[in-house]
């Protein structure tokens, strides 16, 4: 495979210099940083890589981003879009205004065992919701059961 070379420009070198002096930063942008001012002197990946005791595929990926977006878009992390949300805002709400309705007749308060229950009973949506899940809503939206 054939090593491609990068070439940064004078204003690109002098940002890489003023992060890697900077006494306090993050770790990733530092050594990014550091992988590209080496790639533009044109030292050997497997060099840099013993250097900064990084993998080499962490020096690719880096010079791929630059090649491919730039200087920001090499020096940041990509977004990571996470787990997406089991229950949407309806369905929290429906919890919340369980929380405050009038707790079933034989309790004199809602628990959380007995609130999750309900509301499994009660909503089809709900059906597999947790008691976690119940209690990280109700912490969400400031709900307390007592």
């Amino acid at each position: 495979m054939q090593r491609i070379e990068i070439h940064l420009k004078d204003e690109e070198h002098k940002r890489l210099e003023e992060i890697s002096s900077v006494g306090v930063c993050q770790v990733r942008p530092l050594q990014r940083a550091q992988v590209l001012l080496a790639l533009d002197k044109g030292i050997a990946d497997n060099q840099i890589a013993e250097v900064l005791n990084i993998e080499r595929t962490c020096i690719w990926r880096t010079r791929k981003r630059y090649l491919e977006g730039g200087l920001n878009t090499a020096l940041q992390d990509q977004a990571r879009p996470g787990r997406p949300r089991q229950y949407d805002d309806i369905a929290e709400a429906e919890i919340v205004a369980l929380a405050c309705s009038n707790p079933p007749s034989g309790a004199s308060q809602w628990s959380l065992p007995l609130l999750t229950q309900v509301a499994r009973c009660q909503n089809h949506v709900l059906k597999q919701v947790s008691q976690e899940t119940v209690r990280q809503v109700l912490k969400k939206n400031a709900v307390s059961l007592g």
